[in-house]
């Protein structure tokens, strides 16, 4: 089995913040979340951001946003991937197989809507409570090994594919490690960042 995130390595940028400016667009009363969200944004790029900061953020937004939005939440997803669709690398969807695994921050709501092309039924990512409108898991940092040895007990990583060093607890359990950047993927040696 071989892994991938999912923002900034299948999907060309961070989904939930291209997801927050396109609803930006909808409903200028989001501008109000802006600046947090930039904020939030330079945190994870430094791996400065911490799980529980995480959480607050994005439940905040995304329960003012539906308290607050006037439209209908499925036909939206529905038009962010009209529009964001082509952010999908062809490169990686052509090197997804069927026993693959994308483990991602995204949250279920984007990646469900377009998880019939991603190739693999294993996916692991950001858990949305629609019922209660609230995150009830999110995929990030050592969650993402927890979520792993729960789901797949003792199956193996050969190579993991991610942008990010916040990746590191995750790193630990794959053989071969490579870095996205810009395109580019390097394989790297794990053992300087563990």
């Amino acid at each position: 089995m071989n892994a991938y995130d999912f923002d900034n390595t299948i999907y060309d940028g961070e989904s939930i913040f291209d997801f927050f400016i396109f609803s930006l667009k909808k409903d200028i009363w989001l501008i109000r979340f802006l600046p947090i969200v930039l904020f939030r944004l330079i945190e994870y790029k430094l791996n400065l951001l911490k799980i529980e900061k995480i959480y607050k953020t994005v439940e905040m937004i995304i329960n003012s946003f539906l308290k607050h939005s006037k439209f209908n939440y499925d036909n939206f997803v529905e038009q962010f991937w009209k529009k964001n669709y082509k952010k999908l690398k062809p490169e990686f969807l052509k090197m997804l197989k069927n026993d693959d695994l994308i483990i991602t921050g995204c949250p279920d709501f984007l990646i469900n809507y377009i998880k019939d092309d991603l190739k693999t039924k294993n996916i692991i990512c950001t858990e949305f409570d629609d019922k209660n409108k609230k995150i009830s898991f999110i995929c990030f940092g050592d969650n993402k090994v927890k979520a792993f040895k729960k789901k797949y007990k003792n199956k193996k990583i050969k190579k993991f594919y991610t942008d990010s060093l916040s990746d590191i607890p995750f790193m630990k359990l794959a053989d071969e490690v490579y870095l996205v950047n810009k395109g580019k993927i390097k394989k790297i040696d794990k053992t300087k960042y563990l």
